[in-house]
């Protein structure tokens, strides 16, 4: 074994532990992306089974639709943030207003949404954890 059998030798191992760091280096910055996304992912579906919203009155006219909405669950929900839909159709967020003005729903609080479009048969609400709660007026 003449010494270019070794320097060839040591350049492949040398070329392998390099080749190794970069490949360890690019799994462990992308299993701790993953890592991370999974965290939020988990603390979604968290707060997805935890919420709890009951529609507790509508009260319908032509032109103006009142719906009371209760957080029954123990999750904080943001009501600016609800997809309002009356027979099928989603309701533009410029006609809804909400009383009292607030910008979260605490458990055991309540928020009437004021909606201004036509009178409904159903009414679907969805919260901003993708559940649907449907009332009939």
């Amino acid at each position: 074994m003449g010494f270019s059998s070794v320097a060839g030798t040591v350049v492949m191992v040398v070329a392998l532990l390099i080749a190794g760091l970069y490949l360890y280096d690019t799994l462990d910055k992308n299993y701790s992306l993953l890592y991370t996304v999974y965290n939020k992912y988990q603390k979604h579906l968290e707060d997805k089974l935890n919420e709890r919203l009951v529609i507790t009155n509508v009260v319908s006219t032509t032109s103006q639709t009142n719906i009371t909405i209760y957080n029954n669950g123990s999750v904080v929900v943001e009501p600016y943030n609800f997809t309002v839909i009356f027979d099928g159709t989603i309701v533009p967020p410029e006609n809804i207003s909400y009383n009292p003005p607030i910008p979260y729903l605490y458990p055991l609080e309540n928020i009437t949404l004021i909606v201004n479009w036509t009178q409904p048969n159903r009414i679907c609400i969805v919260s901003n954890n993708g559940n649907k709660y449907f009332a009939t007026v």
